[in-house]
């Protein structure tokens, strides 16, 4: 029995020594060791931050650049909720907006990263309402007119065009005409599909392309100085016979279908008939005189051109003059031959036209 015992108690004692030293090595363990809670990880960290941008064409467009940024976890996407000081939101990462008008915004972001933690921030944004821009026509030159023209595309044979005009006149001296010519194939002027001279201080009237039946029964308003006005002129040919047109200035009707014709005679109905029967193909905004200068100035804005050859009508192209700067050289080139920008979307015998600006 006693040995029994003996062996007994040695077991236990064994065990107990046994226990004791796990626990001490436990216990013991170094600095190093960190317990991590694989079920509640560390929070990430947020910072959100963006950068705005206003549109060169539109003062009231804003390009914002999200430049957020999250630390902390694997996953470092972010979803983005943007307030335009109460004129509209977004969830794009980089959205652009158009305010509804010019005024003072506070732009919110909060950027919220995977695990629900987000942080937020706000730009103040002086909002300002487009400047209007358009072609200036001047004439500097005695030995030609002031002139913007369209390069030529291809023949419209069923289309309109329409633009807004303003006249005012320099520090020196009064406001020249204006004009407006529709082309063919060729810019001479006996063979112009029509031809309108626009005035200041008296009733506008046809140039060329109108006979004495159509001048006679034109209706046409009165011009003013330092108003925009708008003009459409429509036209239609088949190929064959002479084309004809309406002309419409300040929501007046001047004429509605007038056949286009030659003041230059006889000898000139044969080239009139070739150069306009397939429509137009030329457009040119020209200002005072081949023999004369001038510092007054003709305005043009807002050109569209429309096709309806396709058997719908489509605008076959338009300029707003909203993508320039302001004093941009709508000239391609200078008097001399130069360069000047060759950027212009206009034909090389432009001259003296500028890009213009409200204040």
């Amino acid at each position: 029995m006693k040995n029994v015992l003996t062996k007994f108690n040695k077991s236990i004692i064994l065990m107990a020594a046994l226990f004791f030293s796990v626990t001490l090595i436990t216990s013991c363990g170094g600095d190093d060791d960190v317990t991590v809670d694989p079920v509640n990880p560390d929070p990430s960290t947020v910072v959100a931050s963006f950068t705005s941008q206003v549109d060169a064409d539109n003062s009231l467009t804003y390009a914002f650049t999200n430049n957020s940024v999250v630390n902390g976890i694997t996953d470092t996407s972010f979803d983005s909720s943007w307030d335009f000081g109460g004129d509209g939101t977004s969830t794009d990462e980089n959205p652009s907006h158009t305010f509804s008008e010019e005024g003072t915004y506070t732009v919110t972001l909060t950027a919220t990263a995977s695990d629900g933690v987000e942080n937020t921030t706000t730009e103040t944004i002086e909002v300002t309402a487009p400047k209007n821009r358009y072609a200036v026509i001047t004439d500097t030159r005695d030995d030609d007119t002031g002139e913007l023209r369209l390069a030529p595309v291809d023949s419209i044979r069923s289309g309109r065009i329409t633009f807004n005009y303003r006249v005012a006149e320099g520090s020196m001296m009064d406001i020249q005409d204006g004009f407006i010519n529709v082309s063919g194939n060729s810019t001479t002027g006996d063979f112009a599909m029509v031809e309108v001279r626009l005035k200041d201080n008296a009733p506008h009237e046809f140039r060329e392309g109108a006979s004495d039946a159509t001048i006679a029964a034109a209706n046409f308003p009165e011009g003013m100085p330092n108003v925009w006005v708008p003009v459409e002129i429509s036209w239609s040919a088949d190929g064959t016979n002479l084309p004809t047109y309406s002309v419409a200035i300040g929501g007046q009707t001047v004429i509605t279908d007038a056949v286009s014709t030659t003041n230059g005679g006889a000898g000139d109905e044969p080239g009139h008939l070739e150069a306009t029967k397939d429509g137009a193909h030329n457009f040119q905004w020209k200002y005072a005189g081949n023999s004369a200068i001038s510092d007054g100035v003709y305005h043009v804005d807002d050109i569209v051109i429309y096709s309806s050859d396709s058997g719908s009508e489509v605008v076959f192209w338009e300029d707003n003059f909203q993508g320039y700067t302001a004093g941009d050289n709508l000239d391609p080139i200078d008097a001399d031959g130069n360069v000047t920008n060759d950027a212009s979307p206009y034909h090389q015998n432009s001259t003296d036209v500028t890009v213009g600006e409200d204040q």
